[in-house]
Order: C-alpha cells, then structure tokens, then sequence
C-alpha cells in the first residue's frame, strides 16, 4: 500500500512538474533590440486578465489577439529602451498609488491600501490583485511600466501629430449637445453646509463636541450666512469640528451614500433655504447642517454648469470631451503606425503555427 501510494504520489509530482514545465515554454520571441520570449505562463496571466474584464471565457481566435498583443507590447517596450526612453519606478508607483486613490475615495499608500483589502476582503494585496484582474502586484506593476513606457515612446516619435489636432468648432459642440441632451438631465439637488464633530472615545470629548455642534447651529441659525465664517474656523488647527457644502442628489443612490432611508431623504429636501437643522446625533459624531440652495431637476443647457458649486459649463464639458476623444484617437492611430513600422519578420517570430498553436492555446 505505502509503495502504490508513493507511485501514485510521484505520478502527480511528475504531472504538475510537466504542467509547469509547459507553461514556462516559450511560445514567440521578441528580438528587436534583444531576444525576448513570451511563455505560455504569461500569456495565460494576460489572458486570464482579460477574462476577468470580459466575465467569459476567450476564443481560441481572441486568445491569438492577445498573444498579437504581448508581441506589439514588447516591440514597443524593446524600441523605447533602444531609443532611450525611460519610466522610472516611482512614477509607476505613483500612477499605481494614483488608481487605487481613486478607487478608495482617498489618497491611500501602498500599506494602507494593503491594509484596507485585509479589512474588507482577508486576502493579501497579492492575492487580491489575482483575483481582480488575474497579475499579482509585481505583474501588474509591469504591465502598468509597459503601458506607460509605450506611451512615453510614442508622444515622443509621434508628437506633432498628435499635438496638432484642430479643436471642435462651435458647430460640432452643438451638434454634439443636440443627440445627446438627454445624458445632461439634472436632478433634483440640494446643497447643505455640514458641521460635523467626531465624539472621540470618552463620554467627556463626546460632550464637548455635542457642545460645539450646537454652538455652530445656534451661529447658522442667528445668521445663516456665517456658514463662510464658520467653515474658516474648521480649517484651524485642533477646531474639534469639520464644515464644508455638500451637494445632495434626490435619489436612491443618494440615501444609500449617506446611510438613512429615502423617507428621512426627502425630509430634508422638505427644508427651505436657510433652514437649519436640529443637531443630530450619529455612532461617531454630531451633526447639525443649513440649507444654502435647492436646485430643480431639469436639462441642463449649454450656459447652465455641469454640477452646482462648479464653474464649468456644459458647452466647456463638451468641447473638453471632444478634444480628449480625439487625443486618444490620435494617440491610439498613432501607436498602430509605430506597431506596423517595428512588426517585421526580422523583428519577431511565433513558435507554433496552425494546428499546433491552436493546441497549445487550448487550455
């Protein structure tokens, strides 16, 4: 029994070790500046990545596109070194550090970040990053320098032609705004002044902060247009309190943001301007808020802001999204050019053709 076992044992090994030794396989090199292979693993991470994105599983056709893919991006990549083009690590970090910001709510580091993921889901960022798109952080790192490195090359070989692009006319905006001005419907919003005062961990800083909350609702409602003076005050030093607007939307997106129900929702939109609030307590403060303006749901126009509190029209929304659409068109046209000019046969080769490509893709 023990020697069947250790057979049936060392059959495995050796299967997980043929597995392994079959994803390291190169499948295409790269050889434009050096040679470079691509294995089976990477393309299976990259593929597994897509996948993720898609929530289905590739064709046997759209994995050869991403395998056409890696081959662009090291061609790319092997072009920018040779011409000396470079991305350093910190500013892959910051790009990194800057999406996952985002993603959070707040400007995070890589450790909070980490810590967060712990919090919320027990996985490591590693673990975490598989499971979002298939790379762990270190692959993902460098795919991210890739991409960014790809980018860099081309602004540089390319840039009059993308730099030089004519900007919409009034014409085109309008047009523009005409077929789609029913994506630039508002609706109904309201604009608070929130105080806000953490109670701390004792029932004698809890206290207090009731205390200051109350101090700033009796000032708003003397005099509603202290919420400027009041709002000077919480940006000073150990204020003990936090005031600033908040712009509200009249929906149930809005009620789950903020953690009440819609009925206590609408109760509020009740309010008139320059009504004060009674002060209120939560789990983790006090609060009171004034009523600075009400704005009806409605289209926007081309003259009428994007978002009350902003100072960007829907004409400059517009006329800024045509002009970024078509820098990425450029941009995009523009990396297919260096693409077709660097894949030549001298510069790279698929190691498996026909049948036996279409096996070794068939995972």
């Amino acid at each position: 029994m023990k020697r069947l076992l250790f057979a049936v044992t060392f059959a495995a090994l050796v299967t997980g070790l043929a597995a392994a030794q079959s994803d390291l396989q190169p499948i295409a090199t790269v050889k434009l500046q050096k040679s470079e292979p691509i294995t089976l693993k990477q393309l299976k991470a990259r593929v597994e990545a897509y996948q993720k994105e898609l929530g289905r599983i590739m064709t046997l056709d759209e994995r050869k596109k991403v395998l056409d893919t890696l081959i662009n991006e090291r061609l790319v990549v092997q072009a920018a070194e040779r011409d000396g083009v470079k991305v350093a690590d910190s500013e892959v970090n910051q790009n990194f550090l800057q999406m996952i910001s985002q993603q959070v709510g707040k400007q995070v580091t890589e450790l909070e970040f980490g810590q967060i993921v712990k919090q919320q889901t027990g996985m490591s960022i590693d673990d975490f990053m598989k499971q979002q798109n298939g790379m762990t952080l270190a692959e993902y790192k460098s795919f991210l320098k890739s991409q960014l490195l790809a980018q860099r090359y081309v602004m540089a070989k390319k840039q009059s032609q993308i730099q030089n692009l004519p900007g919409p006319t009034d014409a085109d905006i309008r047009s523009y705004y005409e077929l789609s001005k029913k994506n630039f419907f508002q609706d109904d919003m309201i604009q608070l002044f929130l105080v806000v005062a953490p109670k701390g961990t004792t029932p004698e800083a809890s206290a207090a902060a009731k205390k200051k909350v109350e101090e700033m609702h009796d000032k708003l409602k003397a005099k509603p247009a202290s919420s400027s003076e009041i709002k000077v005050l919480s940006q000073q030093d150990n204020s003990g309190f936090q005031g600033g607007d908040l712009f509200i939307n009249k929906n149930s997106t809005a009620s789950k943001q903020l953690g009440i129900s819609m009925e206590a929702l609408l109760k509020i939109f009740e309010m008139g301007v320059n009504e004060v609030s009674d002060v209120s307590e939560t789990d983790a403060d006090w609060q009171t808020f004034l009523v600075v303006n009400k704005y009806p749901a409605k289209i926007l126009t081309l003259s009428d802001v994007v978002k009350p509190g902003t100072t960007v029209t829907v004409y400059e929304y517009i006329k800024n999204s045509m002009i970024s659409q078509a820098q990425n068109k450029a941009v995009s046209d523009a990396l297919q050019q260096v693409i077709n000019e660097l894949r030549k046969p001298d510069n790279f080769q698929i190691l498996k053709s026909d049948a036996d490509l279409d096996k070794a893709l068939s995972w």
